[in-house]
């Protein structure tokens, strides 16, 4: 009888998925993104994953990263889709092109995502002023530099990151040289994050950019340096901040809440089927959840890859009613993704 109810269901299931998946192949070839840190990498293969099984889209994920992608989707409609865009720092190119309608952003990769410069929360501790920009740059003795110097460092990005332009500004309207600091690029963005871990776990000062949810601010305590409001981000000083030509002479400014989004070509929204965009229209993780799943990756060193199966099978709370539009009941869309995987 046993034998019986398996090879019913799952005729019943190979109709539905063969039916559904007929449909859906209208998708078409679709290139996603996958950028260098890992939370985007993560949500590129998933995104690729659940287009692929879900809704019969031939999927390849292709190597990105925040500017080259921005661009390229702005200027050669290529890449399809970019799964996690920061879009609050892209500057007056990325505005353009929604004024222009080639591009378009759908459901908030995460709920929000904190940009900022930051310090081991042992400092800060021991010296509350050290919370503060004016106390960092009084101090550049408490953050030493990598390669011994006489002189303070402060972590940037790595080259192609948005987030390089940025810092660079930033470093430059403060004052950091001045000050006794160094511009440090760490070369990549698993570079950037085991300068900071490593110099939390021994105790030392260290004070750059960095951004959440991540691994290390999931599992290490820092804190986000204050510029008081004096420096909050206003229209003007953060179009020069973000002016990739360095002008050097901008205001100080700062980081506000992050944008961070699905971004996709007005080209792919136009050919492909409704349920693909619903999806990414609605395809929404909270800061915590994906904080929880970086965890996971970073603990059982999985592949991204790895992680967008993980959450495929153990997190579908987090996806099931997006992909079968808006119900927590099973679909045959749901059914396919997780086959593919099991």
């Amino acid at each position: 009888m046993k034998l019986v109810k398996t090879i019913f269901f799952s005729v019943i299931l190979s109709l539905s998925l063969g039916s559904f998946s007929a449909k859906a192949a209208e998708c078409g070839k679709v290139q996603v993104a996958e950028m260098t840190w890992t939370s985007a990498a993560v949500l590129a293969y998933f995104d690729a994953l659940v287009l692929r099984e879900g809704f019969g889209c031939d999927t390849e994920v292709v190597a990105g990263d925040t500017m080259p992608t921005s661009t390229s989707m702005a200027e050669k409609q290529q890449p399809d889709i970019a799964s996690e865009l920061w879009t609050n720092g892209l500057g007056a190119f990325w505005q353009e092109a929604l004024d222009r309608g080639v591009v378009q952003t759908g459901g908030l990769s995460m709920s929000g995502g904190g940009e900022g410069f930051w310090v081991p929360k042992a400092l800060v501790d021991a010296d509350p002023a050290l919370g503060t920009i004016q106390g960092v740059l009084a101090n550049p003795q408490l953050f030493p530099h990598p390669e011994g110097l006489d002189k303070g460092a402060f972590y940037g990005c790595p080259a192609g990151w948005n987030c390089q332009i940025t810092t660079t500004n930033l470093f430059q309207a403060y004052g950091f040289a001045d000050a006794g600091f160094e511009y440090v690029d760490p070369g990549s963005g698993a570079a950037l994050g085991a300068a900071a871990a490593g110099a939390h776990d021994k105790g030392q000062g260290w004070v750059g950019y960095y951004w959440g949810p991540t691994a290390l601010l999931g599992t290490r305590d820092f804190v986000r340096v204050d510029v008081g409001p004096e420096n909050e981000q206003t229209a003007d000083n953060w179009a020069c901040i973000t002016d990739a030509s360095y002008p050097g002479d901008c205001e100080p400014s700062y980081y506000a809440n992050a944008t961070i989004e699905v971004a996709y070509t007005t080209d792919f929204a136009a050919r492909a089927p409704k349920k693909v965009m619903d999806y990414l229209n609605n395809r929404t993780f909270s800061d915590k959840d994906v904080g929880i799943i970086l965890d996971v990756v970073n603990t059982e060193a999985f592949s991204p890859e790895e992680a967008a199966e993980y959450i495929v099978l153990e997190r579908q709370d987090l996806w099931k009613q997006k992909v079968c539009g808006g119900t927590f009941t099973s679909c045959a869309e749901a059914d396919a993704i997780i086959a593919a995987v099991q």
